[in-house]
């Protein structure tokens, strides 16, 4: 068997897949690269409890606001979070059932219990 000739043709296959998903690649990497923070990863640990307004955020993870209102907006603009307003007060929750199971899995990967 000639190990060239596969390895070539291994490339040939990833290089087609990687140009397909070259967007989707970018995406995932920004996304990774926000939640690469610890306050936006206690930010994600108490929202994964449900919805909490920018002050409970705030008492809960320890953050001044206008920090936290940062970390929010990334979080928000990458697509990890969704928010709205009630009355006076902006609520956050996580965006989907699948981010809350990346952190699940996040979570079962790195935190000891």
């Amino acid at each position: 068997m000639n190990t060239k000739k596969l390895d070539g043709q291994l490339v040939d296959q990833l290089s087609s897949l990687f140009d397909l998903q070259e967007d989707s690649i970018e995406k995932a990497v920004r996304c990774l690269k926000v939640l690469a923070h610890p306050a936006r990863l206690k930010i994600i640990c108490v929202l994964k409890t449900g919805e909490h307004s920018v002050q409970q955020l705030e008492d809960y993870v320890g953050v001044a606001q206008a920090t936290l209102s940062q970390h929010l907006s990334l979080l928000k603009d990458r697509g990890i979070l969704i928010s709205r307003r009630q009355g006076n007060f902006s609520l956050y929750r996580i965006a989907n059932d699948d981010m809350v199971q990346l952190f699940n899995m996040i979570e079962k990967l790195f935190c000891a219990h």
